[in-house]
């Protein structure tokens, strides 16, 4: 069959255009069915999604925190928190903490905008949400304090509810876990050194308004750390007042109010203006602070003593010697180092050249060489030697042909020998000087290794050299000479020929090695903190010696007799706390009307019932009160508080040691503080 094709007319069969036509019906019916089933679907889903909405603004009207049972999602007095248990509080947190919908930007709408009431209620929302861990929660908070902060209105810190900022750094100090404090501090980290400005301003107004440190933006939010970073980060704001608080006027500063502070480069402050200069602090202790802040310290930062490094590390002894470097900072690399024997700045500093050895190189055995460049040569009687690495030289024992006996004929203490033929001059004495004596006390006038106790040791102390010869190195055959003389012509001479003592005469050119002395420590108490058999707590090295303290405080004591009449004793030194006790107990009354002096009267009690079996204690020097601050943990029982030590700074000044910042200031001698005495061994 045929069809014909006329213009506009379809060229579909007519069974199948009516089949069409059909299933176009049929189709249509069967969507209109689908549409009349699916619209209960869709009206649902509408409501869901205007509900995530309409639960936080119900749960803002109903304002209420009321769980319906008894019991409160948030207490109004703690601001403790659960999630709700009944609707619509509880879905408007869930909301809020999963971030569905506009649940986030109609609370935070309402706790900007709304009432009092309902921006109240809103926060509340939001800090359950928080709580939970909520980061868009979170994010309101930090937020709104960064945008808002100011000298007017405490944002940060709303200093009589929970719903701000500072109470999830409160949060953040305790032991209670909370995922919306974890966060906060978190972003903080990097966020709050570019909320200065603000910061600063809300700062004082917190400061002069609510001075409370359980709810204050001043002691939670701007701290230390703070500024320090912001300073870094180039603000100028930030750096000024951190210098005029004395946060960043030396890596040993940054340390004391920072404790984890990390290793890298840190812009130092040296005046109020907020100017720096960058300084790479090695932030593993106070010790290596303070040294490497001298290392790279610039003549800017040196105006800033006595809280420079270089002061620091003189006052506490870090970097007197290469032996302190090593002793203070174990981790220390070999090198250059700035040291401060000669005095805290403006003294010049020395720049020495420290090797890679071992501080503690009596352990390593003898021949083994020290930290500070000098090698062990072994004990004897109660004492370890050190001598230099290479000879002194070749020297007569006198200037001359003599039969003149000094009587310098100890055989076992070279160091009063030496004191006593370098005492003697000429005239009247035709053969002073003496020279080889005199070969050692120039090691003295050079500081040799850092150290001015050198000396020719005496017969015995020289056995020790001969006995380890090998391990020590570089000694020549022939005689050396000791310091003890054998008559008018002849002096005591050691055969490194042959092993034995025997004698040259005092003309004679010989070799000649020097050596310095330390007690031994107490075997019963090697380590930092261990009691002794005495009875004592091993406080420490300090210089070349070792001090010891009691394991307890004296108590709390005025440093003068609690007058407010004032008097400059002169007991000022900062390293030997026995030079201001002896200084102290010569004073009387009349006429110094603050004797007498309490703190000092406490240890000289001490000495008087010869506690501990010794008749030695003093009250510590500014860096001997150091070193207990240092070595506090170990050796214990201290107290969070401020501790005297014996170095006046004015008339009506000392300085105190604080036991939880590592910080000295001076303070009025008139104050109670408490004390705690030491000794030291030679």
């Amino acid at each position: 069959m045929k069809y014909c094709r006329c213009k506009g007319i379809s060229s579909i069969p007519p069974f199948q255009k009516g089949f069409t036509l059909m299933e176009m019906m049929i189709s249509m019916v069967v969507i209109a069915i689908l549409m009349a089933a699916s619209m209960p679907m869709l009206t649902q889903f509408s409501t869901a999604k205007t509900g995530i909405d309409k639960n936080v603004m119900k749960c803002i009207a109903n304002n209420t925190v009321s769980n319906g049972d008894g019991t409160n999602w948030y207490t109004d007095a703690t601001g403790n928190t659960t999630i709700p248990t009944t609707e619509p509080c509880r879905a408007a947190v869930s909301d809020i903490q999963y971030n569905r919908g506009r649940a986030f930007n109609t609370s935070d709408w309402y706790a900007k905008n709304g009432t009092a009431t309902q921006q109240t209620m809103a926060k509340k929302i939001l800090r359950v949400a928080c709580d939970q861990g909520g980061e868009k929660a979170c994010d309101y908070f930090i937020n709104y304090c960064w945008a808002n902060a100011s000298g007017s209105v405490p944002y940060c810190d709303d200093t009589s509810s929970f719903t701000d900022l500072t109470y999830y750094l409160h949060l953040n100090r305790t032991t209670y876990v909370n995922k919306g404090a974890t966060y906060i501090i978190g972003q903080l980290t990097s966020l709050l050194p570019k909320m200065i400005t603000n910061l600063l301003n809300e700062t004082v107004y917190d400061a002069t308004t609510d001075p409370n440190s359980s709810n204050n933006l001043a002691f939670e939010l701007a701290k230390p750390w703070v500024y320090i970073l912001a300073c870094n980060a180039g603000i100028s704001t930030g750096c000024t007042y951190a210098y005029n608080h004395n946060y960043n006027k030396s890596c040993y500063q940054i340390r004391s109010v920072w404790a984890t502070a990390p290793t890298q480069n840190y812009n130092l402050a040296y005046n109020s203006s907020g100017n720096t200069d960058s300084i790479y602090c090695d932030m593993s202790s106070f010790p290596s602070a303070a040294i490497t802040g001298c290392n790279s310290i610039t003549s800017n930062l040196l105006g800033n003593a006595p809280n420079d490094d270089c002061s620091r590390g003189w006052a506490n002894s870090y970097n007197r010697t290469c032996n302190l470097v090593a002793l203070f900072w174990s981790q220390g690399p070999a090198g250059t180092y700035n040291l401060t024997w000669d005095g805290a700045p403006p003294a010049a500093l020395v720049p020495t050249s420290c090797p890679i050895a071992t501080p503690a190189c009596v352990t390593q055995g003898q021949g083994s060489v020290c930290a500070d460049g000098t090698v062990y040569a072994g004990d004897y009687s109660g004492h370890h030697y050190y001598t230099t690495p290479l000879d002194q030289g070749m020297y007569n024992w006198s200037s001359g042909p003599s039969d003149a006996f000094t009587n310098v004929n100890n055989n076992s203490d070279g160091l009063n020998n030496t004191s006593l033929l370098n005492a003697l001059t000429n005239p009247p004495d035709s053969y002073a000087p003496y020279k080889a004596a005199q070969a050692c006390k120039a090691l003295n006038d050079g500081n040799t290794y850092g150290y001015t106790d050198w000396y020719l040791p005496a017969r015995n102390e020289l056995g020790v050299l001969y006995a380890n010869r090998e391990v020590i190195g570089n000694f020549g055959l022939g005689n050396y000479w000791s310091s003890t003389e054998n008559d008018g012509n002849t002096a005591i001479a050691w055969s490194f020929s042959y092993v034995n003592a025997t004698t040259d005469y005092k003309w004679n050119s010989l070799k000649l090695r020097c050596v310095r002395k330390n007690s031994i420590i107490d075997a019963s108490c090697p380590n930092i903190g261990d009691t002794c058999a005495d009875g004592t707590k091993y406080a420490g090295p300090s210089s070349t010696y070792y001090l010891f303290t009691t394991p307890l405080d004296q108590g709390q004591f005025t440093w003068n007799n609690g007058t407010s009449k004032w008097t400059y004793t002169n007991a000022n030194s900062s390293t030997y706390g026995w030079n201001n006790y002896t200084i102290i107990n010569t004073l009387t009354n009349p006429p110094d009307e603050c004797v007498p002096y309490n703190a000092i009267a406490a240890c000289k009690y001490l000495n008087s019932i010869s506690q501990n079996g010794y008749t030695d204690w003093y009250l510590p020097a500014s860096g001997e009160l150091a070193l207990l601050y240092t070595n506090q943990v170990a050796i214990g029982n201290f107290s969070n508080g401020y501790y005297w030590s014996s170095t006046e700074s004015s008339n009506n000044n000392v300085l105190y040691q604080s036991m939880t910042s590592s910080w000295q200031n001076p303070t009025l001698k008139s104050n109670a503080l408490h004390v705690r005495c030491v000794r030291r061994d030679p």
